[in-house]
């Protein structure tokens, strides 16, 4: 606590009786602050309070506590201590907090805890002793905590399960001992937990290498075990199976090597688990043995991700009667014939995806009667060979072939899937003419992608795909033999034809009058982007009735032909940006009357036409950014029926009487200019208003009858505002200089201190706060010692102070024997209390001294404002203040200004009213 000597002052012995009541009730250790409601502290330092209808809920983190605090509320149900550093808790911690229901000790430094120290908390139900240093926990510690359901031990420093610390109350549902040092397990660990309801076990991150058979016998309860990123090297079924009714079982990332099955003599399906998600994820499995996952009878998902695994036998997954999923994808197959899963007669989905299989084999015998879904992406799959024609899978509706090597769709390579719904084959190293069969087996394919291949000849193949909603042949040359390839596809809705290298001629005959899209009479979506449609004819887009999103930007459009898109009366999007288009016709969108969207981005056009939006009463969103209007003409339509959010900025509006009526406009409450900030006039407009946002265009000021008294009455307001406000903003330096006018007309007799600077201890104080003392090192200092060489006894900010003396003492010495004070005036300062108080300190001290010893630097051009009351008060007497500038003619006036002010000490003729 600080040590406040008498002052000289009354004022002086006042401040000091504040601060030293101030700082007495910091060391009192008040930590909580009170808040009822929502609302936030007003202060960080203490724990934070707030009252609900069951209770107090208290959250004291961050705040380096050492022990628990002992001022809350005896009906705090929910106290929050993580992140401090305790170390232990005692018996008495939590005596006088009995209504505690939810604890967090998390992230302290905990090592020791007393034998009763839950004892109190009769009512508790979660606990978490996260990221501690618990190497042990006492006999009993949670003997008498009933309602416990929730124990996080994680992270923390156990080497065994504290199996006489565990409670074990059927309350208690899920206990997590992830990422300690635990190395062994017993079955008479866990034992104290038979009686338990627990639902959820984690033991990952331990130092777990094997496991007793039926160590979790005594477990009846729990559901999820999760042993992941522990060291298995190999994986015995009989540590998880018998006796327990474990569903999901995860152990990912083991470092398994090897799975030794069960004996099957001994073991007979159906005695042993329930186990239905078993998750393997990240191991190193090389083999799959025979009967790996005999008496997982139960066992429906099998995730085997990035493990490893090379080679598989027609009995590996043998045993696993119910299993619906099996995931082995990015593992290192070369080679895999769907009979390998033949005892597998319930498996769903197969996931292969992500391997290195180049030979893909189906037999007769494979007998997956239920399989639908089959992903075999990312591998290096040619061809599918099937042992014979009349092989068939009925049951799949999905396969990805994505990402292979095949070079073209022969005609019976899907014949044996006739139920198949969705197909991907994009990213292959296609380049063969599609066959008018190849797809003629899929009748009910619904999904087709064919992207991103060499080349594309379709040559009429979608013509037996009647079913087919989506197709997408993006990023690859398409080759059309004729212009009749959609005829049959009259269910399609979605159609991606995107990089292409479609042209004009592609999609419309006009001297036969006939579209490529004849036929999709229920097409809803179609991208055509980043093709070379240079002038769109009208009947292009005929066939489509229901269209309602055209996406038509990146494809070098020029000419869009009037009654182009006539047809499209359902249409709702429109995206024509980033074209060539110079013109739009009057009546392009006659018939758009549901367009709501309209992108025109980065196009030339010079000018909207009047009647352009006449019927698109829908419309909501405009977009025409980045294009060479100047102007819009008046009387232009647009829509009123909604607000109109319009995108306009990168254009060159000329700010002109002729453009005042769209000015106008963007003001009324029926359109919402987006980007206002970034629409601007260009060079063509009223001198005045060059670079100016349009919406600061005012055309009463230049387009009136009388402009030129209008512009005369309206310059002289603002000149006469504009004096007002510099006058304002220079009060204090006119006051100054008239005051200097005064004193120059009827003259004034200057009286100086006798004594100079090399009379006092220190020639020169600066006074700062800590967040300016980077600007007083890198700018004062070096200036101070290249111009004023003399200056040798100087205190550069708190940490030249007297360090034998208090804090307040050292600042009182330091301005009572210096020549001069300078005090640094910056936002951090003024927002700081001890710099006011060093302020106030320097003005005292002038008070007494009837002297002119203090000067102010405004290292910031602060705000009137902004600035703290005494900085007021000693500018409206003239005192003498200076500006730092980053000019460095303003630098030169600054340095010329000191150098005057450090010759000597002007008296007072006044005292400042503090």
């Amino acid at each position: 606590m600080l040590k406040i000597t008498t002052s000289h002052t009354a004022s002086r012995f006042l401040f000091c009786l504040w601060v030293l009541c101030a700082m007495s009730l910091l060391s009192a250790g008040s930590l909580v602050k009170f808040v009822s409601g929502n609302m936030s502290p007003e202060s960080t330092g203490g724990c934070r309070l707030w009252n609900t209808s069951l209770g107090s809920k208290a959250t004291c983190t961050h705040l380096d506590l050492k022990s628990v605090p002992h001022d809350l509320p005896s009906n705090t149900v929910i106290l929050d201590l993580s992140f401090n550093k305790i170390t232990t808790l005692f018996n008495s911690s939590f005596a006088y907090l009995p209504e505690i229901t939810t604890l967090a000790l998390g992230s302290n430094v905990l090592s020791k805890l007393e034998n009763g120290t839950f004892k109190p908390l009769a009512h508790l139900r979660e606990l978490s002793l996260l990221n501690n240093r618990l190497v042990s926990l006492p006999s009993g510690l949670f003997c008498t905590n009933h309602f416990l359901s929730t124990l996080i031990l994680s992270k923390n420093r156990l080497s065994s399960i504290p199996s006489d610390a565990l409670p074990w109350s059927n309350s208690t549902k899920r206990l997590d001992l992830s990422a300690n040092n635990i190395s062994f397990i017993d079955s008479r660990d866990l034992k104290p937990l038979q009686n338990c309801s627990l639902e959820s076990l984690r033991l990952d991150r331990n130092a777990l290498s094997s496991l007793p058979p039926n160590v979790f016998a005594y477990l009846s309860t729990v559901r999820s075990l999760i042993l992941y990123k522990n060291n298995f090297t190999k994986f015995h079924p009989s540590m998880v199976l018998g006796g327990t009714v474990i569903t999901d079982l995860h152990i990912d990332s083991c470092n398994i090597h090897e799975i030794i099955p069960l004996n099957k003599s001994h073991v007979s399906l159906g005695e042993w688990g329930n186990i239905s998600e078993i998750f393997l994820t990240a191991n190193m499995i090389r083999n799959i043995p025979d009967f790996a996952f005999w008496g997982f009878n139960q066992t429906k998902i099998i995730t085997l991700h990035r493990s490893q695994v090379a080679s598989l036998s027609n009995r590996s997954f043998c045993g696993l009667d119910h299993l619906i999923q099996l995931d082995l994808s990015y593992n290192c197959l070369a080679t895999i014939s769907l009979d390998m899963f033949s005892c597998n007669k319930m498996l769903q989905k197969l996931k292969l995806n992500g391997n290195k299989i180049a030979r893909l084999s189906i037999g007769a015998e494979s007998g997956l009667s239920l399989l639908y879904q089959l992903d075999l992406a990312h591998n290096n799959i040619k061809d599918i060979e099937s042992s014979g024609k009349n092989v068939t899978f009925p049951s799949v509706e999905y396969i990805d072939l994505s990402f292979n090597k095949f070079t073209g769709i022969r005609r019976f390579l899907m014949d044996g899937y006739t139920n198949l719904k969705f197909l991907n084959m994009s990213n292959n190293d296609i380049s063969n003419t599609y066959s008018q069969k190849s797809f003629i087996s899929l009748r009910l394919l619904q999904e087709l992608y064919l992207t991103n291949e060499h080349s594309q000849n379709i040559n009429k193949a979608f013509r037996y795909l009647g079913a087919l909603r989506v197709l997408d042949l993006s990023f690859a040359p398409l080759k059309i033999t004729s212009i009749s390839q959609f005829t049959n596809t009259s269910s399609l809705t979605r159609l991606i034809m995107r990089e292409n290298s479609l042209r004009s001629t592609d999609v419309y005959h006009i001297k036969t009058e006939s579209s490529l899209f004849l036929g999709l009479d229920s097409l809803e979506s179609l991208d055509l982007r980043q093709n070379k449609l240079d002038m769109l004819a009208p009947g292009t887009f005929n066939p489509l009735k229901k269209l309602r999103i055209l996406y038509l930007s990146q494809s070098s459009i020029t000419v869009l032909s009037r009654g182009v898109f006539d047809s499209l009366t359902a249409l709702t999007t429109l995206d024509l940006r980033n074209n060539e288009i110079k013109m739009i016709p009057e009546l392009l969108l006659q018939t758009q009357h549901h367009l709501a969207v309209l992108f025109l981005i980065n196009n030339k056009l010079e000018t909207i036409p009047r009647i352009l939006f006449n019927e698109t009463t829908s419309l909501h969103s405009l977009f025409i950014q980045q294009n060479k209007i100047t102007t819009i003409e008046p009387k232009t339509m647009f829509p009123t029926k909604t607000t109109l959010k319009l995108y306009a900025s990168g254009n060159p509006f000329s700010c002109t009487c002729h453009l005042s009526w769209f000015v106008k406009w963007l003001r009324s409450g029926n359109v919402e200019l987006r980007n206002r900030e970034k629409t601007f006039c260009s060079l063509t407009s009223i001198k005045e208003e060059v670079n100016s946002p349009i919406l600061s265009f005012n055309p009463d000021q230049y387009c009136g009858t009388d402009i030129v008294m209008i512009t005369g009455v309206s310059l002289s307001v603002v000149l006469v505002v504009a004096i007002c406000l510099v006058a304002y903003r220079k009060r204090w330096w006119l006051n100054y200089k008239l005051f200097l006018l005064k004193l120059a007309i009827f003259g004034y007799e200057e009286i100086n201190q006798d004594l100079d600077a090399q009379d006092y201890e220190y020639q020169l104080n600066i006074m700062c706060d800590e967040g300016d003392e980077e600007w007083v090192d890198r700018i004062m200092r070096p200036m101070l010692q290249e111009r004023f060489p003399h200056l040798q006894k100087v205190i550069f900010g708190d940490n030249d102070l007297n360090i034998g003396m208090f804090y307040i003492n050292a600042l009182h010495y330091a301005t009572d024997n210096s020549f001069k004070t300078v005090l640094l005036i910056s936002y951090n300062s003024v927002d700081d209390a001890w710099f006011l108080t060093k302020l106030r300190i320097a003005l005292e001290h002038l008070n007494d001294t009837r002297l002119d010893k203090v000067i102010l630097i405004f290292i910031e051009d602060i705000q009137d404002e902004d600035l703290p009351y005494l900085v007021r008060l000693f500018l409206s007497k003239n005192k003498p203040y200076m500006l730092w500038t980053d000019d460095e003619d303003g630098q030169e006036l600054f340095w010329a200004q000191f150098e005057k002010s450090m010759r000597a000490n002007k008296a007072l003729n006044s005292v400042i009213p503090i």
